[in-house]
């Protein structure tokens, strides 16, 4: 008696605050991210808002972002996994609370209790006969040393990083959904412009061809005027085809088939321009908590860590309080009986001593993939650092470019004028004219692609700083519809008949 009190004395601290083996924290990163090494990083200014292309200032754009927002499939599949992340860390977290099992049965001969009774009675007549039983059984788990706490926190954790990649998907939902808009509309416009070359060639070659049927022209000079109409009527096929192609992702982004894209988006002939003011130097710090990759690398050390914790546990004892009843008797109707019904209350210990060298192994491979997650998680942070390093270039790059033909674009456009009078004065060639000309429809043509580049270069920051999470609608899930036939299925089931 006196060693169960001073057991129970000795248990009562584990009993009220229980401890936790293994790792309490995730390690650190190994990069040197202070403030001050960062300090030249260029990131998006803090009054830029999140639904960054809502700069363009094109309400039609900004509603299929927010219908891509809601209906992009991809986006329902990680709506979908966030769910079951969280029903998981529900069932994690049940498990701190007491468990109950209930049992019956029954059935006719000899049984244990039988054999009891006869020879309590000191009988050699065992009974045969039925007999019945019913039993109810309650256990709860002390978590003396956090193996329930850190099965919690990793499941928590992994919730976390479901949020992250959800949050991923709409970065990437959104930019790519801006992308192919803008595209569209750029490629309008570069239909257009090469729809007034064709139509500047053509009168080219009509000039040609007048000043050849009076004698005035050669017939070199009518062959290289056909010729260029046709090289820039080559083009028309293949940007139409482009235009198709990022209108029907643009549909299918948007949750809808790809033959439906919107029609703000077909009569769509010229880009917006985006109403930004340039991109100072800020802490790039803040861009790392802005990239929600990066928030789901750091979830997963978080998991990985607690893993450690729960490896660990199984090198201690598990205790559980416990209690049960159970009833047995000839007949139901007897179960109420003072000698019918058993009942137990009591610790209950389970430690697997012959297991504690697979436990060690397990704590082993926890520890490698907390390792491999760390390396994750500083490979993400490189990855984030660099794309945006490497999107400023670019998009200074294709600014810089723009800027150039747009200079020469004018000169061409200049000297294609001047050329023209004077090929119709009879000052210039025909040669002469069909090289200003040819060198124009290729100058705006360049442009056209320089344009088109600088939005590619515009999207691709905006996502590198990753926005576009933060203040999204919330997805639709909607209710599975089943059918009640195969044959209404669009892909049947196959059924192999068996050789």
């Amino acid at each position: 008696m006196l060693i169960s009190k001073r057991l129970t004395i000795a248990l009562l601290p584990l009993l009220s605050a229980g401890c936790v083996v293994g790792p309490g924290q995730p390690p650190l990163t190994t990069l040197p991210l202070a403030a001050e090494s960062l300090a030249k990083t260029k990131t998006i200014t803090p009054d830029t808002p999140d639904k960054w292309w809502s700069l363009y200032q094109d309400p039609a754009l900004n509603q299929a972002v927010e219908q891509a927002l809601s209906n992009n499939r991809d986006l329902r599949a990680a709506a979908a996994n966030l769910l079951a992340a969280r029903a998981l860390l529900r069932e994690t977290d049940a498990q701190k609370l007491p468990s109950t099992s209930f049992a019956a049965k029954g059935g006719y001969g000899s049984s244990l209790d039988d054999q009891i009774e006869a020879a309590l009675g000191q009988s050699d007549n065992i009974r045969t006969g039925s007999r019945y039983s019913a039993g109810i059984d309650l256990q709860w788990e002390l978590d003396l040393f956090g193996r329930l706490r850190s099965q919690s926190g990793a499941a928590q954790a992994g919730t976390e990083s479901a949020q992250a990649e959800e949050d991923g998907v709409r970065v990437w939902v959104a930019a790519e959904t801006t992308r192919a808009w803008l595209s569209a509309c750029s490629y309008g416009q570069r239909i257009g412009i090469a729809q007034q070359a064709l139509a500047q060639v053509e009168q080219g070659q009509q000039i040609t061809e007048a000043l050849y049927q009076s004698g005035a022209g050669v017939a070199l000079d009518v062959v290289r005027a056909k010729g260029l109409v046709y090289q820039t009527r080559a083009d028309l096929p293949v940007l139409k085809a482009k235009r198709q192609r990022v209108l029907a992702e643009l549909a299918v982004l948007m949750g809808r088939l790809p033959a439906n894209p919107p029609a703000q988006a077909l009569a769509c002939l010229k880009p917006p321009t985006l109403a930004y003011r340039g991109l100072p130097d800020n802490d790039g710090l803040a861009l790392l908590r802005r990239r929600p990759d990066v928030r789901e690398a750091q979830q997963q050390l978080a998991a990985a860590t607690a893993n450690i914790r729960v490896a660990t546990t199984d090198l201690y004892p598990r205790i559980s309080l416990g209690a049960n009843m159970l009833s047995s008797a000839h007949q139901p109707e007897d179960w109420g009986n003072s000698g019918a019904t058993v009942w137990s209350i009591g610790p209950l210990i389970s430690w697997s001593f012959p297991n504690i060298t697979e436990a060690r192994a397990r704590i082993a491979q926890a520890g490698a993939k907390e390792s491999a997650a760390l390396a994750h998680f500083d490979g993400t942070i490189l990855a984030a650092l660099k794309e945006l390093q490497v999107s400023l270039t670019g998009y200074d790059s294709a600014l810089q470019q723009q800027k150039l033909l747009q200079q020469a674009a004018e000169n061409s456009r200049q000297a294609l004028k001047l050329s023209t009078l004077a090929y119709q004065d009879g000052a210039a060639t025909a040669l002469d004219y069909l090289d200003n000309q040819r060198n124009d429809v290729a100058v705006q043509s360049e442009l056209a692609r320089a344009n088109t580049r600088v939005i590619e270069a515009q999207v691709t920051l905006f996502k590198a700083l990753g926005g576009g999470w933060q203040q999204a609608p919330s997805v639709v899930i909607p209710v599975p519809q089943r059918s009640k036939t195969a044959s209404s299925m669009l892909f049947p089931p196959v059924f192999k008949r068996e050789s």
